[in-house]
């Protein structure tokens, strides 16, 4: 991005490039598949038609469980009749009512679609659990967290037991910088000012090398009633992935004047002028030469308004770019990325040892490559932000061209008369003259007469022809001067 701050870096007090939204899946590698599934029960000598009662047993233990720690802590608990309602929302009224400010501060229960294994015939008509999309409980325990901030963890009720975890990087941030004393302000999500921004830049930086196995594993084992079954007992342990990853950089403006100024460009040059091959080119996807996209997924752009500012947004297939004029103090350039797998990372084969050969390998959803899709989201914010750095004329092309549209007056008498630079033969002049060869080369009348008309049919047009070039050519100088 250094074109853009070497454009706009008046304008800024400082950037800032992190975490912003982060969700994360955990569910049992074995758990996931019917063959798994299969190979947990004959583990515990569990029939097929056991397998439904053996499940609602332990969905039984875990709503039991957890409804009973949470009133034994004290923490509100709160059902929601539709999945469409807003749980943040809910859970900060009810933290209200909370006794406790810290740690687990609200648990909200919802009924909201789920994969889940029921018994099915298959060919030969024999029944075994088969793996479908149904709707069942769903726990959302929320956190205000010591370090991570606000915070929830989902937990699916019905076998294998999915689980979700939401946090926001900038909220971890803020915590980091009031245990360290650090003054700051903040807006929602964005920091609006810090004493020290590249202490800020350096904990966000900290951040992309978090031990996230053990930090998911610390905020679920102590309210999830199934872990230690889960875990040791049946052998099937959760397994963590980033199902999706916010990744922004922020430019805080000094003053809102100048982003509102600015902004409204950035948005029609996105809108107006950018294409499928630059979105692609922005997020790091392959197009040739000339101009062509191997891609299966679709492209597209969308502009809205949102409560936060106005949003334009680049998207390919599930994967998307976008930029808001973040509560009207700063720009924020983000890429989101849900699906992975058409982006490299370099390490070894799936299975193979650590110290073995490595090689660029399709990258996973796991947690373990987050660093690398941190990589690969920044990457897409500085080509972004490097093409916002061409929009650097607040001047229209018209007021620019206005002076060659009128003719040259002197002492009273029309010197020269008006070019029309942009259509007609003065525009058709102009563009002939900007050709490669004639810069390196220089040029003569004969040369750009036979640009702008061919090889003339006889002698006297050839003469009429080279008498309008010479006229033309000769308005220029004045028109210059």
């Amino acid at each position: 991005m250094k074109s853009f701050l070497a454009r706009f870096g008046q304008f800024i007090s400082f950037v800032l490039s992190g975490f912003d939204r982060l969700r994360f899946r955990g569910e049992s590698r074995r758990l996931n598949n019917e063959r798994g599934v299969d190979s947990y029960l004959y583990q515990h000598k569990i029939r097929y038609t056991e397998f439904p009662a053996h499940a609602e047993r332990l969905t039984k233990t875990l709503c039991l469980q957890t409804e009973k720690l949470a009133q034994q802590q004290g923490v509100p608990l709160q059902h929601l009749n539709s999945p469409a309602i807003d749980k943040e929302a809910c859970a900060l009224e009810l933290v209200q009512s909370a006794p406790s400010t810290s740690g687990r501060v609200a648990l909200l229960t919802c009924v909201e679609s789920c994969s889940t294994y029921r018994l099915r015939k298959n060919s030969i008509g024999y029944v075994k659990p088969v793996k479908e999309q149904g709707k069942c409980l769903h726990y959302y325990h929320y956190f205000l967290h010591a370090e991570l901030g606000l915070c929830y963890v989902r937990i699916q009720s019905w076998f294998p037991f999915a689980i979700r975890i939401g946090m926001n990087g900038r909220q971890w941030l803020y915590r980091q910088l009031e245990q360290r004393g650090v003054p700051f302000q903040r807006r929602h999500n964005l920091l609006l000012s810090v004493d020290d921004p590249a202490l800020a830049q350096q904990l966000l930086d900290e951040q992309r090398r978090t031990d996230w196995p053990t930090v998911l594993g610390d905020l679920v084992h102590p309210i999830h009633p199934l872990w230690a079954y889960l875990h040791g007992q049946a052998g099937t342990p959760y397994y963590w992935m980033t199902e999706q990853s916010e990744w922004a950089s922020d430019f805080l403006f000094r003053s809102p004047s100048d982003l509102a100024e600015w902004y409204p460009r950035w948005i029609k040059y996105g809108i107006e002028t950018l294409q499928c091959r630059d979105v692609l080119r922005y997020l790091g996807k392959k197009v040739t030469s000339n101009g062509y996209v191997p891609s299966s997924a679709e492209v597209k752009i969308d502009l809205r308004q949102r409560p936060e500012g106005t949003r334009l947004k680049f998207w390919h297939g599930t994967n998307s770019l976008k930029i808001y004029d973040k509560e009207a103090h700063a720009l924020r350039i983000e890429t989101t990325i849900n699906q992975p797998q058409g982006y490299k990372v370099f390490r070894t084969k799936e299975g193979q040892a650590n110290d073995a050969p490595k090689s660029w390998q399709s990258m996973r959803k796991g947690v373990a490559d987050l660093d690398r899709r941190a990589e690969v989201s920044q990457a897409a914010n500085n080509r972004l932000a490097e093409s916002l750095a061409t929009v650097s004329q607040t001047t229209s092309l018209g007021e620019l061209l206005k002076p060659l549209g009128q003719p040259v007056i002197d002492q009273g008498r029309r010197k020269a008369r008006a070019l029309n630079p942009l259509t007609g033969a003065d525009g058709t002049l102009l563009r002939v003259l900007a050709q490669g060869s004639f810069l390196l080369n220089g040029f003569r009348n004969r040369d750009v007469r036979v640009s702008l008309h061919g090889q003339p049919p006889d002698a006297t047009e050839r003469r009429r022809q080279a008498a309008q070039v010479t006229r033309q050519l000769a308005l220029l100088p004045v028109l210059m001067d």
